[in-house]
C-alpha cells in the first residue's frame, strides 16, 4: 500500500505545481523528493527539465551543494536544451568556488579534502558543457589551482597551459603564465623532480620578465629568477665537489667555472671562486 500522500500526481502538470508549493514553502527537502519523484515518473515531459533543475534548486537551498550539482548536472546531460543551461553552468561554477575555497586539513604540507577533488569535478563538468563559455577560463585557472594546492604539479601545469592557449583573449593569461612558470618551479624543489625543472622554471621565468606587461609580476618573477639561479647553481657545486673529492681536479674546476660564470651574485658563486684558486695551486703542484 502507498499513502496517497506521497504517491506520484496522476499528470506531470500536477507533480510539478505539487513540488513547487513546498519549494514555496521553504520545505525544499521535500520539494527535491518531489521535483525527483516527476522526473522518475515522467522523464519525456515537457516539464521534466525544469523540474531536474528545481530539484537541484531545492537541494542548493539546502545547502547540499554535491547532491544540487548533481542534479544541475543531470538537467544538462539528459536535457542539453533546457532553456536553463546558461543558468546551470554558472550555478555549477559557485557551486565549485564554495568547494575550493573549504579550509582543509593537511598531511606533510598536503592539502587532504574532498572538497578539493568535487571542486575539480565540478569545474571541470562546467568546461565540458560550455568548452568556450563564459566561465570556461576561470574553471581552468581554478582547476590548476587546485591541482597545485594537492601538490599534483603536472595536472596543475596542463591546465594553466589549457588558459593560455584556449583562452588567449583572457584577462588570466599574464597570471596563468606566470603561475605556470611558479608551479614548475615548485615542482623542482621536490627530490622527486630532476633539474631539467628547474631549467624549465628558469627560463619561462626569464621570459616573464621580459615580456610581461604588469610590473607586479615583472617584479616577482625576478625574485624567483634569483631563487632558481642560486638552486642551480647549488646543484653544480655538488657536482664539482664529488670531482673534487675524486681528486680530479681539472674536471671539479671546470664545474666550478661553470658556476662562477654562469651564477654570478650567487653563494655559491663566491664559494666557487675560492675553490678554483685553491685547487689550480693543487694543480700546478
Amino acid at each position: 500500500m502507498i499513502n496517497p500522500k506521497f504517491a506520484v500526481k496522476d499528470t506531470p502538470r500536477e507533480q510539478f505545481n505539487w513540488a513547487m508549493r513546498f519549494f514555496r514553502q521553504n520545505d525544499f527537502q521535500r520539494a527535491a523528493n518531489e521535483f525527483s519523484r516527476l522526473t522518475e515518473y515522467y522523464p519525456d515531459s515537457d516539464l521534466a527539465p525544469e523540474s531536474q533543475y528545481y530539484a537541484g534548486r531545492s537541494y542548493e537551498e539546502l545547502a547540499k551543494y554535491y547532491f544540487a550539482f548533481q542534479n544541475y548536472q543531470k538537467t544538462a546531460d539528459k536535457y542539453p536544451y533546457t532553456k536553463r543551461m546558461e543558468e546551470i553552468i554558472e550555478r555549477e561554477y559557485n557551486i565549485a568556488n564554495i568547494f575550493q575555497t573549504k579550509e582543509v586539513p593537511k598531511l606533510m604540507e598536503i592539502e587532504l579534502s574532498v572538497s578539493l577533488d568535487r571542486a575539480v569535478e565540478i569545474y571541470k563538468s562546467v568546461i565540458e558543457n560550455s568548452p568556450f563559455g563564459k566561465y570556461s577560463d576561470k574553471a581552468a585557472y581554478k582547476i590548476a589551482e587546485c591541482y597545485r594546492r594537492m601538490m599534483k604539479y603536472g595536472d596543475a601545469v596542463e591546465y594553466y597551459d589549457k588558459v593560455i592557449k584556449d583562452h588567449p583573449e583572457s584577462d588570466l593569461v599574464p597570471e596563468a603564465k606566470y603561475q605556470l612558470a611558479y608551479t614548475k618551479y615548485e615542482a623542482s624543489l621536490d627530490p622527486e623532480y630532476d633539474q631539467e625543472s628547474t631549467e624549465e622554471a628558469l627560463e619561462e621565468f626569464q621570459y616573464i620578465s621580459k615580456n610581461t606587461p604588469v610590473p607586479g609580476i615583472a617584479k616577482e618573477a625576478d625574485k624567483v629568477i634569483e631563487e632558481l639561479k642560486g638552486k642551480k647553481a647549488d646543484s653544480l657545486l655538488k657536482v664539482a665537489e664529488f670531482y673534487e673529492k675524486q681528486k680530479k681536479y681539472k674536471g671539479a674546476i671546470m664545474y666550478y667555472k661553470d658556476i662562477v660564470s654562469k651564477f654570478a651574485g650567487t653563494e655559491a658563486s663566491g664559494y666557487a671562486k675560492d675553490r678554483i684558486n685553491y685547487l689550480k695551486k693543487k694543480v700546478n703542484d
